[in-house]
């Protein structure tokens, strides 16, 4: 069953697990194996407009990472920071969020000052830069208009709605993170996430190379890491239960790792599962919550019904 957006997507905001999936057969980013061209320079273009949109919008970027014909972003949605934003900063991230080609400094001021008038058109904006649709908006939109062009062709390039999942603990936010940062394992591109390309883990390791703080600080949101994530692992722990996490996924005796829940309880119920995407990811009791606060009777986990 499709659920309008306005169901999946609380307009207070929150942490979401989001996900976006290419229709060509010639892939996102990946080797057209009836051309032999690669298209893998892409990642980069998904990569950086991530990025980009996260210091644009009320969003926060905790994870991410761009496959061949896919891509995965958990991030939260904070619509209460626009609040904070002057009405000029409101307009000038609008404006480097839709440029316009050759306009001089007279006619941008003009136009800014005409906005500053228009109380109506603010309060548009400041809807549409905390809201993840229009965030996942201006990053698909152009990016399809990139490739289309590379490609010399017109049409659909990603299929006609992405996937979300609130994450509604920090449990759930650690699982979504992992099993995004996994990807690329599970792909079989690389033997270890550490040594993957276009993640939000590659990005990590990168910055704490060159961050002259140490090594034992409080994994940050990507791109401001003195925002804590909500929980209190640093890079390091972080890394570890990655690689534990593929671990358990393949032993018949799983052992137990400090900080989250049972090893059956975090394969089984917290991690994502691929191909079986649900609307909301947490402890038992915060899936009962969820499913109350949208007046559903009940939300369907992994292997359950939660009543």
């Amino acid at each position: 069953m499709t659920y309008p957006r306005s169901h999946l997507v609380d307009a207070n905001g929150g942490v979401y697990h989001v996900c976006s999936r290419c229709v060509r057969r010639a892939f996102l980013c990946g080797t057209d194996h009836q051309s032999d061209f690669n298209f893998d320079h892409r990642r980069q273009w998904v990569e950086d407009r991530i990025l980009m949109l996260s210091d644009i919008f009320a969003i926060e970027i905790y994870g991410y990472a761009v496959m061949s014909n896919h891509y995965h972003i958990v991030l939260e949605v904070r619509p209460q920071d626009v609040d904070k934003w002057t009405d000029e900063n409101l307009i000038d991230r609008w404006f480097l969020l839709n440029p316009r080609k050759n306009e001089n400094a007279d006619t941008r001021h003009a136009r800014k000052m005409a906005l500053l008038d228009d109380v109506r058109r603010l309060i548009t904006l400041r809807e549409r830069l905390g809201s993840l649709s229009w965030f996942m908006r201006y990053l698909n939109e152009p990016l399809a208009r990139m490739a289309n062009k590379e490609d010399g062709c017109k049409g659909r390039f990603w299929e006609g709605r992405f996937k979300s999942q609130i994450l509604l603990d920090e449990h759930a936010v650690l699982a979504a993170m992992i099993y995004v940062d996994l990807n690329p394992v599970r792909a079989g591109m690389t033997d270890d996430a550490v040594n993957a390309k276009h993640t939000s883990l590659a990005r990590r390791i990168l910055e704490e190379k060159s961050d002259k703080r140490g090594h034992s600080q409080r994994m940050g949101v990507i791109g401001n890491q003195v925002v804590g994530l909500p929980f209190s692992f640093t890079l390091a722990s972080y890394i570890q239960l990655a690689r534990w996490t593929v671990d358990v996924q393949q032993s018949i005796r799983p052992t137990h790792f400090s900080g989250v829940p049972s090893s059956n309880l975090w394969v089984n119920h917290y991690l994502p599962r691929p191909g079986h995407w649900q609307r909301a990811l947490g402890s038992i009791q915060s899936i009962k919550d969820y499913a109350k606060d949208v007046g559903q009777c009940w939300i369907r986990t992994r292997s359950a019904q939660v009543a």
